[in-house]
C-alpha cells in the first residue's frame, strides 16, 4: 500500500470480570460484527498527506483513540520486520546542510523525504565530511567528455606489441646493452676459432664482466641521475616538439643498469668456463687454485639468483625478497670479487719473480673494482638520521615535514627507519614560497596581495586579514571546494588568481613527503608518526621530472600517486597543466589544502572519488583521451596565469594543445594508460619499476 491508512478506535468500557468470563465464543464473534458495522457507519476521516512508503506501520495500537491533525513526520516500520525508524527529510533540513545533496537524490526528488539510512545527526559534522567533492554521476557527464568509444589502434597486434610493449624505450636499451655484449663475445670466441689466432681468455673475460657491473653501478648512482635529467629533462626545453618526446624517456636508464647487468653475468659464465679449462690441462692444482675455483663458482650462484629475482614477474611477487637478495648478494659479490682478484694476481706470480701487489696495480680489474666498491658505500654514507614533522592529514595519510636541505621538483628521497632492512622512495614537495607584504591601493579598502604563490591559511582568519592574506570576503569562497552545479562540473574557485590555501611551513626550508597506506611500513609510520627517520644518499629526480618539457601537458595520478606531482604545481604555478586523479576520498583522505592546490593550478582538474559507486573503476584511458582532445582548441586563457603569455620555456609556440601525458601510479594502471595512449597517437610518459 502505497499510503499509510489512519484508523480510530472507541474507547472500551469496562466489564465485569464474570462477564466476561461467562461469554461463550459465539458472542464474543457477534459483539466484534456489531462493532465493525458501527464502524462503517461512522464517516471516514480526511486523508492526510503523508510520504509515499511503503505500509509497514503497526497499526494495532490501542494507544491513539481519535486521528489527529497533525502530520505524521515519523512513521514507525513494523518492529517484527527488523527494520529501524525512518525519519523524514525536510527541504528545510537540505538547505541546512544537514543531508548531503547527493543522499536527497538518492531518495527521490520529492520536497519531503525519508531518509531510510538513519543520516540525521543532531550534532553538526566536520566541514570536511559536510562537502560533496563530486557528484554520484558518471565522469563523463561530470565533465562534459565525450563517451563515444575511442578512435582505434594503430598497425596490427603484432606491431602494437613490438612497438609499444616488447619494444618499449627501456627494452631497447636493455637490449641494446646486452646484444652489443653478446656480439662482441661471439665475435671473439669465432675469431678465435676461424682464424686459429689468439683465443679469447679468462683474463679478457674476467676484464669485460668488471667493465659491465661499473656500468650497471654509475648509471645508478644519484648523482649521475641527476646529471642526466638536467641535461635532457631540464635543459632540452627549447629543443623541437620530436627532440624533446625523444629526450623525455631519459628515466628509462634503468635499461642501462639491468642490460649490462645481465650481460656481465654471460660474460662471467665464459669466464668461468675457459678458467676451467684453463686449469684442467695443468697437471695439478694447487691450494690457491682450489679457491678460485670455489670462489668463482660461488660468484656465479649469487650472480644467477641477483638476474632471476629481478625478473619482473618474480620481483612483484615477492618483491621484500627481491630486495634483501639483491642487496645482501651484491655486497657478498662485491667482496668476492676482491678475493678472486687477489687469489688470481698470486696464482699468476706463483714461481715467477714477480710481486703480487705490482700484479694488482697493473690491472685493469683492481682499479674497477675501487670504483664499484666507492659506489656501493657513497649512499650509505649518506645515511643520516633526521628531525622531522609529522602532521596527520587523515588516518590514512600522514605528512612528514624536513628543513635540512631545498628539493627541486621531480626529485625524491629514500626514508627508512631500519636501514639494513628496508628503504623507501617517496617523492618530495618543496615548501611553497613565502607571500610578499600586500599593498594598500589608493582610493579604495581593499588589501591586495603582490605574490601569486600560496600563503599559509592555517592561521586564523582574522590574523590573514590583518596581514593581507585574504582579499575581500566575496573571494574567500575559493578557500573552499564548492559543490558542482546542476551541469555536475565542479566549480573553480571564483579567483583564480587568489592563492590556495592550507599549505604548511610557506617559505621556509625545507620539503615534505606525503606518506599514505600502501603496505606494512606505510601503516605503520601512519599510525605512530616518528620525530626522527633515515634518509639515504641525496634527493634524486624520477620521470615527473619530464612533464617541465611540454606545455601543456596532462598530469595523471591515481591515490598516493599525487605526491611527486604537487612538487611541479608548487615549484612551477604557472606551468600549464591539466590534471586527472582518481583516488579513494580525495578530500578526506588528503585534506583540503591538496584540493586546493589542484584546483588552483587547473580550475577543470578532473577529481575522481572511487569509494562512489558510478566512479568505481574509471576508464582513465579514455578519460585522459578525452581530456587530450578538449584542449586542441585551448588558448593561453584556458590556463591559470597564462593569458597574454606564450610558454614559460621561452618557445615560440603559443600554448595550445597538450603535448603529453605523464602519469604517476602502479605498474599495472601505468602500464594500460601509456599503451593505450601511445597506441593511438598520444605521447605518454610513465614509470615501471627501472622503466
Amino acid at each position: 500500500m502505497s499510503l499509510l491508512r489512519s484508523f480510530s478506535y472507541p474507547r472500551r468500557s469496562a466489564r465485569p470480570a464474570s462477564h466476561s468470563a461467562a461469554s461463550s465464543p459465539g458472542s464474543q464473534w457477534d459483539e466484534f460484527r456489531d462493532w465493525r458495522a458501527h464502524q462503517a457507519a461512522l464517516p471516514g476521516p480526511t486523508p492526510l498527506p503523508l510520504p509515499d512508503v511503503e505500509d509497514l506501520t503497526d497499526c494495532e495500537s490501542d494507544v491513539s483513540e481519535e486521528p489527529t491533525n497533525s502530520a505524521i513526520t515519523r512513521p514507525t516500520r513494523a518492529f517484527f520486520l527488523g527494520i529501524r525508524a525512518s525519519r523524514l527529510i525536510t527541504p528545510h533540513d537540505l538547505e541546512s546542510g544537514r543531508f548531503s545533496a547527493a543522499h536527497a537524490a538518492r531518495n527521490g526528488s520529492s520536497d519531503t523525504l525519508v531518509d531510510d539510512d538513519l543520516v540525521y545527526d543532531e550534532k553538526p559534522k566536520s566541514k570536511a565530511k559536510d562537502q560533496e567533492l563530486l557528484p554520484e554521476a558518471d565522469p563523463f557527464e561530470t565533465y562534459g567528455l565525450d563517451r563515444s568509444p575511442l578512435p582505434p589502434k594503430k598497425g596490427s597486434r603484432l606491431y602494437r606489441y613490438l612497438r609499444w610493449n616488447f619494444g618499449s624505450v627501456y627494452r631497447r636499451i636493455f637490449c641494446l646493452s646486452f646484444f652489443g655484449n653478446m656480439f662482441a663475445l661471439c665475435f671473439l670466441v669465432v675469431n678465435g676459432l676461424v682464424h686459429g689466432g689468439s683465443m679469447l681468455t679468462y683474463q679478457q673475460a674476467g676484464l669485460a664482466v668488471t667493465a659491465n657491473i661499473l656500468a650497471a653501478m654509475v648509471v645508478r648512482n644519484e648523482h649521475i641521475v641527476n646529471a642526466m635529467f638536467w641535461v635532457f629533462g631540464t635543459w632540452s626545453n627549447r629543443l623541437p616538439y620530436w627532440a624533446r618526446k625523444l629526450v623525455a624517456k631519459v628515466y628509462s636508464y634503468g635499461g642501462i643498469h639491468s642490460g649490462c647487468a645481465v650481460a656481465g653475468t654471460f660474460w662471467y659464465i665464459a669466464f668461468l668456463v675457459l678458467l676451467t679449462v684453463n686449469m684442467q690441462s695443468q697437471s695439478s692444482l694447487s691450494v690457491i687454485d682450489s679457491w678460485i675455483y670455489f670462489v668463482s663458482y660461488f660468484i656465479v650462484f649469487l650472480l644467477v639468483s641477483m638476474c632471476i629475482t629481478a625478473h619482473p614477474r618474480i620481483r612483484v611477487l615477492v618483491h621484500n625478497w627481491f630486495e634483501g637478495i639483491h642487496r645482501y648478494m651484491g655486497w657478498l659479490s662485491v667482496l668476492l670479487f676482491w678475493a678472486q682478484n687477489v687469489l688470481l694476481a698470486v696464482a699468476s706470480t706463483q714461481g715467477t719473480s714477480a710481486n703480487v701487489g705490482h700484479a694488482l696495480l697493473v690491472s685493469p680489474n683492481f682499479w674497477m673494482l675501487i670504483i664499484i666498491t666507492l659506489l656501493v658505500i657513497y649512499p650509505w654514507s649518506r645515511m643520516r638520521l633526521r628531525d622531522v614533522e609529522a602532521e596527520v592529514l587523515s588516518e590514512h595519510c600522514v605528512k612528514l615535514n624536513f628543513n635540512y636541505r631545498d628539493v627541486h621538483y621531480g626529485q625524491a628521497i629514500r626514508l627508512t627507519d631500519a636501514p639494513l632492512s628496508e628503504t623507501h622512495a617517496f617523492g618530495v614537495i618543496p615548501h611553497p614560497v613565502a607571500p610578499k607584504p600586500a599593498t594598500h591601493c589608493d582610493g579604495c579598502m581593499c588589501h591586495h596581495s603582490v605574490s601569486s604563490q600560496q600563503p599559509d591559511l592555517t592561521m586564523s582568519p582574522a590574523l590573514l586579514s590583518s596581514t593581507g592574506m585574504l582579499d575581500r570576503p566575496s573571494n574567500r569562497s575559493s578557500a573552499k571546494v564548492t559543490i558542482p552545479d546542476k551541469t555536475n562540473k565542479p566549480a573553480p574557485p571564483a579567483n583564480k588568481n587568489e592563492t590556495p590555501s592550507g599549505l604548511s611551513h610557506a617559505g621556509e626550508r625545507g620539503f615534505s613527503v606525503i606518506v599514505s597506506n600502501a603496505g606494512d611500513w606505510t601503516k605503520k609510520i601512519i599510525r605512530d608518526p616518528p620525530k626522527r627517520i633515515y634518509t639515504r644518499g641525496t634527493p634524486q629526480f624520477g620521470v615527473m621530472r619530464v612533464a617541465g618539457l611540454f606545455e601543456p601537458c596532462i598530469i595523471v595520478a591515481t591515490g598516493s600517486g599525487i605526491a611527486p606531482c604537487l612538487s611541479l604545481f608548487v615549484q612551477k604555478p604557472d606551468h600549464p597543466v591539466r590534471i586527472v586523479w582518481s583516488t579513494r576520498s580525495p578530500l578526506e583522505t588528503y585534506g583540503q589544502a591538496v584540493l586546493d592546490l589542484l584546483y588552483r593550478v587547473d580550475p577543470r582538474a578532473v577529481i575522481i572519488d572511487t569509494t562512489k559507486p558510478a566512479n568505481k573503476r574509471p576508464d582513465l584511458v579514455k578519460i585522459v583521451y578525452r581530456v587530450w582532445e578538449q584542449s586542441r582548441n585551448e588558448t593561453p586563457a584556458s590556463y591559470p596565469g597564462l593569458e597574454g603569455r606564450r610558454n614559460t620555456s621561452g618557445r615560440a609556440k603559443s600554448v595550445g594543445q597538450c603535448e603529453a601525458v605523464v602519469i604517476i601510479s602502479n605498474q599495472k594502471v601505468t602500464k594500460k594508460v601509456v599503451y593505450g595512449l601511445e597506441s593511438r597517437g598520444v605521447p605518454a610518459y610513465g614509470a615501471i619499476f627501472d622503466s
